[in-house]
């Protein structure tokens, strides 16, 4: 359950992080583990709903692309040229949708059942995987990017990827984005693609958390909700410019480091 003032703070630090490969996830779960004194178990359920506040802006923001590839859906289906279908989007986030649902869905469970985590310790783990989400962008940074076309490696690999993004501390976009780069494809294809594929993803979550009873439905979650929105409105399109022109992994290495620090605190 959550406080009018926890869902309004939530809310902000959601519809700002999510555009950044910092972990919004890990923030939110930051926060309510040391602002807010909550558990793990009670505070990542809270932390994937907050992403359908995002996502609904993300659907806003890529409304166009939307449009285009629920066009495109029905020729989809009737095209028997498997190389067209293979190289297509659509494949692309039918098969990393899939892949990150078998891989997420158990690390959800294995994380909100770790009701015994004390949050100094949580905090610690969040952000050892925050170190890692860093270490993975100043690699993918590295490389020469060339592709704008995804093909059945790339949605495999990202998909992979992106259920292991289900723990907090390790960015969705962040590590999907860099997945991506790592594979050579283009920066901006890269963000759109991880984007995309987001909102299949957080959809299955939020119908998944929903079904085991792990999140309590009340006015004060739709609030948090309408915050995260409205503030993910406000900063998309400024963030994920900065996005490509910024180096966040410093600063996710940096507030790895001092999670890790809090621990022994």
């Amino acid at each position: 359950m959550l406080t009018i003032f926890e869902a309004i703070v939530l809310g902000i630090v959601q519809g700002v992080a999510e555009w950044l490969p910092i972990s919004s996830e890990g923030m939110t779960t930051l926060v309510m583990l040391n602002v807010f004194d909550k558990t793990l178990a009670d505070a990542l359920p809270i932390a994937i709903w907050l992403h359908t506040g995002t996502l609904l802006s993300a659907v806003v923001y890529f409304r166009t692309d939307i449009k285009e590839i629920i066009g495109e859906i029905p020729q989809y289906i009737r095209n028997r040229d498997i190389r067209e279908k293979k190289d297509s989007v659509i494949t692309f986030l039918l098969i990393a949708t899939a892949i990150t649902g078998i891989i997420g869905l158990p690390l959800i469970l294995f994380a909100t059942g770790m009701a015994e985590f004390s949050g100094k310790l949580a905090t610690a783990l969040i952000g050892g995987l925050l170190i890692i989400t860093g270490l993975l962008q100043i690699s993918a940074a590295k490389k020469t990017k060339k592709r704008d076309q995804p093909v059945i490696t790339d949605s495999v690999v990202a998909g992979i990827a992106q259920g292991f993004a289900a723990l907090p501390g390790i960015s969705r976009s962040g590590i999907t984005v860099s997945t991506l780069l790592l594979r050579d494809m283009e920066a901006s294809q890269a963000i759109r693609l991880s984007f995309l594929m987001s909102i299949p993803a957080v959809l299955a979550a939020d119908v998944g958390i929903g079904a085991m009873g792990l999140l309590s439905f009340d006015s004060y979650s739709i609030l948090a909700l309408f915050f995260a929105f409205a503030f993910g409105i406000l900063t998309i399109d400024i963030f994920i410019k900065a996005a490509k022109r910024f180096d966040f992994s410093k600063f996710c290495i940096a507030l790895g480091i001092l999670s890790i620090l809090a621990y022994f605190v």
